[in-house]
């Protein structure tokens, strides 16, 4: 399929450009790729998150996106190895990934910020951009250092190069010692 693409591409232009092929292949990635709730049967944690094949999943406090959070490992043990962590944006009420996100996360502890993604690329301020509509951050792997509940925030900043008004998607964690 993807080669009679790109002989109309070649045909319309006489060369393929850069931009086409990354589209075409990000076209066909998100089609057919990840498919984070494929046979997934969901349930709740303590905590009320919804969990499917342990994978959290909560929806925007807007409704525009469903996300799902992976921490591996998980259940998140206190002073183990590093947590990490792999986000997925999906449209709302599908299993359809939604791609071009532009987010945050932040993790609390008592009301308190302890971590913020978006601080360790050196531009706070410049959201982390999932083109695929997932990603698994790799400045992210946090490492717990006390037990008891931790709030994560996923903030949604843009969709599909769009800004806006930030919603939220919440998460609940208990951090066994």
């Amino acid at each position: 399929m993807s080669t009679s693409v790109f002989k109309l591409l070649e045909l319309r232009g006489g060369h393929v450009c850069g931009i086409c092929i990354l589209i075409v292949s990000s076209s066909l990635l998100s089609s057919s790729s990840f498919n984070p709730l494929l046979n997934a049967q969901e349930a709740s944690d303590n905590s009320g998150n919804k969990i499917q094949n342990d994978l959290l999943k909560n929806s925007t406090d807007n409704g525009s996106l469903d996300v799902l959070l992976e921490l591996t490992p998980y259940p998140v043990t206190v002073n183990s190895t590093s947590t990490n962590f792999k986000v997925s944006f999906l449209k709302p009420n599908t299993s359809q990934l939604q791609d071009h996100i532009d987010f945050n996360i932040r993790i609390f502890k008592d009301n308190e910020r302890v971590f913020q993604a978006t601080n360790q690329t050196g531009q706070p301020s410049v959201p982390l951009h999932a083109t695929d509509g997932y990603m698994t951050v790799p400045m992210l792997n946090y490492q717990f250092d006390h037990a008891g509940k931790y709030q994560i925030e996923i903030p949604v900043y843009g969709i599909l190069f769009n800004p806006i008004r930030p919603e939220s998607a919440y998460f609940t964690i208990d951090v066994a010692s």
